[in-house]
């Protein structure tokens, strides 16, 4: 009976920390929410509670009338979705022939691209190679110097390895080459872990701020990161013009920013999260 009890206590329990755990979590995100949606006014001396008290879109019609703001927006779209593919065809056409034990100098070649994710040449360095490429001022700075990550590229690697081998050499034997295998057999049947290396880079691609303020010297190619940052200052909002009316709470700005920085990836995380479900066995063939 008291073993029976403990079965059923355990969930119980389980369940509510990770509910608690969510909430945790989950308040910040709904804090800087509510906080851009209330009145600048009254958000300053702290008249915030779980919703806004006098709600107002005042901040955000400030925010999205900044035609800097869309620039920023326009190159990071560009960066997120060249970089992912990018970065998702080289790790991809890596991992697939470094998968295979049968690779003609596989060891040395693995130890090569495992040095490069302990050591790396260093900041000035990286910047002449880029510089000595003609990259500066491009947005291919942002997308090709970390195209690949090698510890994506191990979780791959990890994931190609447990394919079943019968399916490839099956279909070897009916003349497919590796190419075509690769296309038809291995990403199909890759879905999930490609949505997820895929979020991955494009959430680290949306995020980047440093290399934006290292390699971007023109303000017409700076990304949303690099934009939303001289919004958050402090300085930089009291000149601001249209903001006379919102002098006492430029927190309001910040919270208002921020969110708008998140919605497109929250947007974009829904979509991908169903591939996270799906098993190994998506395509293959019955019988």
């Amino acid at each position: 009976m008291k073993r029976h009890r403990n079965r059923r206590l355990y969930p119980l329990v389980l369940n509510i920390g990770f509910v608690l755990l969510g909430l945790i979590m989950f308040y910040p995100f709904w804090y800087v929410l509510m906080f851009s949606l209330s009145d600048p006014t009254h958000a300053s001396v702290n008249k915030l509670n779980l919703y806004p008290e006098h709600f107002s879109l005042s901040t955000y019609k400030y925010v999205l009338s900044q035609k800097f703001l869309y620039v920023g927006f326009r190159n990071t779209l560009i960066v997120t979705i060249f970089g992912t593919l990018i970065s998702m065809v080289l790790t991809i056409g890596c991992a697939y022939p470094l998968a295979k034990s049968s690779l003609r100098w596989r060891s040395p070649i693995f130890s090569i691209i495992f040095f490069t994710m302990l050591f790396n040449g260093g900041l000035i360095p990286t910047y002449l190679v880029i510089k000595q490429l003609h990259m500066v001022d491009t947005l291919w700075a942002l997308m090709l110097p970390s195209a690949v990550s090698v510890y994506n590229m191990l979780i791959m690697i990890k994931f190609y390895k447990g394919i079943p081998t019968e399916l490839i050499e099956s279909a070897k034997m009916d003349g497919a080459n590796d190419l075509f295998i690769l296309l038809r057999i291995i990403l199909p049947l890759s879905g999930a872990v490609n949505a997820t290396i895929g979020l991955i880079y494009a959430v680290a691609r949306w995020n980047e701020y440093l290399p934006g303020i290292i390699y971007i010297h023109d303000q017409k190619k700076r990304v949303l990161q690099v934009v939303l940052n001289g919004m958050l200052k402090e300085e930089s909002l009291a000149n601001q013009p249209g903001l006379s009316d919102m002098a006492s709470s430029p927190e309001s700005i910040k919270m208002a920013a921020v969110v708008v920085s998140m919605v497109p990836i929250l947007l974009v995380y829904p979509y991908l999260q169903k591939y996270f479900v799906k098993g190994m066995l998506i395509g293959s063939v019955k019988g």
